[in-house]
């Protein structure tokens, strides 16, 4: 049970260190651009999020698999993905189209 416990804090960290490096690094006109052209309906977020996760925890198999490393593979897979996870996140746009309009247009 510890050991669960302690592999999820891990991956919390790692989504959360993944979205302040992504979000650093890329500028906001082109995380909203790659937003907008991948991920702007809930639909298509769901299906990349499942198809890209089954990518990875797949390659992450194989070549733990080839490696003889089985037994890392429940650390190694999720952390790969949450990394995916943090990158997606940093994706999602924090302000909306008329927040720099329209600063105090209050009924």
């Amino acid at each position: 049970m510890f050991n669960f416990l302690f592999s999820s804090a891990l991956d919390i960290v790692i989504i959360f260190a993944a979205y302040f490096i992504f979000r650093s690094t890329i500028s906001g006109p082109t995380r909203h651009r790659i937003y907008e052209k991948f991920i702007d309906s809930f639909g298509k977020f769901v299906i990349y999020i499942f198809a890209v996760s089954l990518a990875i925890t797949g390659i992450a198999a194989y070549v733990m698999y080839r490696t003889r490393f089985v037994s890392y593979l429940n650390i190694v897979a999720p952390a790969l993905v949450s990394i995916f996870i943090g990158f997606v996140i940093s994706l999602v746009p924090t302000r909306g189209v008329e927040d720099g309009d329209k600063k105090d247009n209050r009924i």
